[in-house]
């Protein structure tokens, strides 16, 4: 292995602890000459060797021409620091929404941009941790909406980590970026994993339909009388009325209610079990049924539907993280 490329993840992991210490949560952020670094990019160095090769050639050879290369090269860099810095500078930005998706997806985070005044940005790269660099320009005054995908590795709030944006615009000799962290509501949920030797989901009691032939608790209406049934059925108001022989039917409740409970996957730690869960109730909704959950100290009713569907997700996401979050609110 290069022992160069272990000295650069070195350095990078001491950068990124740094920065993660440095950088706090905010709501909005307004992009200023604190926020904001600048330095020279790769071409920039080799920009800054060719001019020092050129003002060691002038020196060498007394010539004042190439002196004069020299130092207009040197002036195209610096004012070039004060473009690029500005490409960034008087920027806010701000979260708008982010997209609930489960483990392992990319979530749709959109941001807002605002500049109060109208003014030409350039090739500006927003990205978070391990995604894709979304590129933005900006122009007018007021808001622009982007998108940026936020990788996912484990369930519970949408946490993508810090928000880097950066630019090397005009002349792509610098780099300027800045880091900063955002609050989501959003959740992650459990990765879905199918587990067909799950044994029969409970069923509970008193509500649903009635099987309508074979049982004896309730009665449910008429039928035609067929020789051979007993005759404790017959209907014998309605054939004292002369409105025909007929047979009482009676059935027994079946609740068709499906409860997706944490005590039926004893033996499996807390993420095997919200990942077992998660996948039944992406079936049971897939299949229409009437469905519940049952987590401990937490639960919801039987229902169906997408708005069903996603409260239950989200109560698997955030199973041992809600409490979390309110000590973290309350320590801040």
């Amino acid at each position: 292995m290069n022992p160069l490329s272990g000295i650069r993840r070195a350095l990078s992991r001491r950068y990124r602890r740094w920065i993660e210490r440095r950088v706090g949560t905010v709501a909005v952020a307004r992009l200023d000459r604190r926020r904001l670094y600048i330095f020279p990019s790769a071409a920039g160095f080799g920009f800054l060797a060719l001019a020092g090769a050129l003002w060691l050639l002038a020196t060498n050879f007394e010539n004042n021409l190439v002196f004069l290369l020299c130092f207009m090269l040197l002036a195209l860099f610096v004012v070039g620091i004060h473009f690029t810095h500005a490409t960034l500078s008087g920027l806010e930005i701000r979260p708008v929404r982010a997209q609930s998706v489960f483990q392992g997806e990319a979530a749709a985070v959109e941001l807002c941009l605002s500049q109060r005044k109208p003014r030409r940005r350039e090739q500006i790269a927003l990205r978070f941790d391990g995604g894709d660099a979304q590129l933005v320009s900006l122009e007018r005054a007021g808001d622009t909406f982007v998108t940026v995908l936020a990788p996912t590795a484990r369930r519970g709030y949408l946490d993508p980590g810090l928000l880097t944006l950066e630019s090397v615009y005009p002349v792509g000799l610098l780099r300027v970026w800045t880091h900063v962290r955002f609050r989501f509501d959003a959740a992650v949920y459990p990765r879905p994993v199918a587990d067909s030797a799950r044994r029969p989901g409970r069923r509970g009691f008193g509500e649903g339909h009635y099987t309508g032939v074979t049982g004896s608790d309730d009665y449910v209406g008429l039928k035609t009388f067929e020789p051979g049934e007993s005759l404790r059925h017959v209907a014998w108001k309605q054939y004292a009325r002369e409105q025909g022989l007929w047979s009482k039917q009676y059935g027994d409740p079946v609740d068709s209610r499906v409860w997706i409970d944490w005590d039926d996957y004893a033996g499996l730690d807390t993420e095997q079990r919200l990942a077992r869960m998660c996948g039944q109730a992406c079936a049971c909704d897939a299949a229409g049924h009437v469905y519940g959950l049952r987590l401990p100290g937490a639960g919801r009713a039987p229902d169906r539907g997408p708005a069903h569907r996603q409260a239950v997700l989200r109560q698997l996401a955030l199973y041992g993280y809600e409490d979390r979050r309110e000590r973290d609110d309350a320590a801040a």
